[in-house]
Parts: structure tokens; sequence; C-alpha cells
């Protein structure tokens, strides 16, 4: 064999043994990462086992969670019902019957002091009548039981009615009066006595809240998101209220000024009814206003829902 076939011979033979090595190499990486793959899946299946398990056992807690909480949901219901009905009807007839003693009352001469107090009697049972009222209305709200009844509504003559009602505690506070009703605000399509609600708990919180000021009641046309309807603005020259304040002003049961509430009285109810009486009403409501200066809320309702 000649030189040349030798050295070709032997560097096959390197070559053939280099390729052995690799593909030996290869094996074994391969065989290896193969081990580990199947390892890692065995653990990966006891993880999701695991975890499948924990899910299964969270669904069923928060299942269970939910359901006493709907149940407590509805007993709530049942009960704050059935404490309003048993309320109402004594106050009815407290409210009665103080208003047939002033009556009586008047026909005394003298009995003026007398006519006063009963007077307050039934100031009182109304207030309180109220305060159940709202309470009943946000809990059937929160479960979907509100019943609303649409009809074309005279706007100028709710303003009215709201504005007369709340005559006398406007004056308590030595306030002045301004209501505007444009000629294109005058009639809407919504539901008459949730629009009176709205604008009596607006009012009856501006003057609450204001001393020897301003309380105006505006009503406009306007277009919003392309929708028509009417904004009613309640505005007065009171105690306003800071930016931490107007954060929690429309959650249930909170009052964002403990003081003031003390002194005016109040549940925290008013404003957070409502807002979702705006929003049943395919409204919204929102507010503006400045501690010392003031507030001033907008409710626009559309013309249609």
């Amino acid at each position: 064999m000649s030189e040349r076939a030798v050295d070709e011979l032997e560097i096959f033979r390197r070559r053939y043994d280099r390729e052995r090595r690799a593909r030996k190499e290869a094996e074994v990486f391969a065989e290896t990462k193969t081990r580990e793959l199947y390892e890692t899946n065995q653990a990966l299946q006891r993880l999701a086992a695991t975890l499948q398990e924990q899910v299964a056992e969270r669904t069923a807690e928060l299942r269970r969670i939910a359901e006493e909480a709907i149940a407590a949901s509805e007993a709530k219901s049942l009960f704050v019902g059935a404490v309003s009905h048993e309320l109402r009807t004594p106050l009815n007839a407290i409210i009665g019957y103080g208003e047939l003693l002033a009556e009586e009352l008047t026909e005394f001469a003298g009995a003026g002091e007398l006519v006063s107090e009963a007077d307050k009697i039934v100031q009182a049972a109304r207030h309180l009548h109220a305060l159940v009222n709202d309470l009943l209305d946000l809990q059937k709200v929160e479960a979907g039981k509100l019943v609303l009844t649409f009809s074309d509504v005279d706007v100028e003559g709710v303003v009215t009615e709201v504005t007369d009602a709340l005559g006398a505690k406007l004056q308590d506070g030595a306030n002045a009066l301004r209501v505007t009703v444009e000629p294109g605000a005058r009639r809407l399509r919504t539901d008459e006595l949730r629009l009176r609600q709205v604008l009596y708990n607006l009012l009856s919180n501006a003057a609450k809240f204001t001393r020897e000021g301003t309380v105006a009641v505006r009503a406009r046309p306007a277009l919003r998101s392309g929708r028509r309807g009417i904004v009613f603005e309640v505005e007065d020259t009171g105690a306003g209220m800071t930016p931490e304040q107007l954060g929690r002003l429309f959650t249930p049961y909170v009052q964002v000024d403990e003081v003031l509430a003390r002194r005016h009285g109040g549940t925290g109810l008013g404003l957070a009814l409502t807002r979702r009486l705006c929003q049943l009403l395919g409204g919204e409501i929102a507010v503006e206003s400045e501690s010392g200066r003031g507030s001033c809320f907008r409710v626009f309702l559309p013309a249609a829902v």
C-alpha cells in the first residue's frame, strides 16, 4: 500500500473516531435530557394535581362564602323590610295624631306654645320617617327590587314642590333661595317620585350645611354623549368639602364630616341613595366643592331611558 493511501486511511480513521465520539456524546446528552424532561414532567404533573386540588378546595370555599353572603343579604333585606314596616306604621300614626292635636290646639286661646311643641313632634316623626324610607329604598336598590315608573314629568312643578317642602329648613338657616328652570328644561320623561327624591336629598343637604348664604336650584337642557336631557344643579355657599371628604362622599353609612353630622343629624344614606337613583334613571351625578366656599352638585338625566 502506498504511503499516500496509508495517510488517507489514517485520516478516515480519525474522522470516524471523532464522529463516533460525537454520536456517543450526543446519545448520552439526549439520554440525560430525556431523563431530566421526564422528571420535570412528572414534577409538573404532581404540581398540577396539587394545584387542581387546591383550586377545587378554594372554589368550594368561595362558593360556600358566596352562598352565605347571599343568604345573609337576603336575611338583611327581610329584616330591614320588616323593621321598616314596623317603624313606619307607628310613625304614620304619630304624624297623623300630631297634626290633629296641633289643629285642635289652635282653637284654644293661649295654646301657642303647645301648638309649637306638637309641631316639633310632627317634624321629628317626619324626619325619622324619611330616614326609614331612605334605608328601605337603598336596600331595595342593592337587592335590585326597586320599581321605577316612567312618565312625562313637569320639572318646574317638581322643583317648586321640593323647594316649598324645604322652605322652613332654608329659612332656619337664614338662606336665600334662587330657582331657575330654563324653557327647554320644563318637561322630562322619568320617574317623578325618584326625581323628587333626588332633588329633595340634594337641596336638604345644601340647606343643612349652609348658614346665612345662598342655595340655588337650576334646571337647563343639556347634551351628554349624544343623549339629550336635563342637568339639575344644586349649588350652595356653605361649608364645602375637602378632596379627602369628596373621596368618600357617596359611600353608604359614611358621614364626610362627623362633627357637622353630630350637629345637624343624618345617617350618610342620602347621597349614596341619590347616586344609585341617578344611575337607575339612566343618568349620573357629579360634584364640585371647595372647603369653606360651598358645593355644587350636578345631576344629568336623559330625556329618554
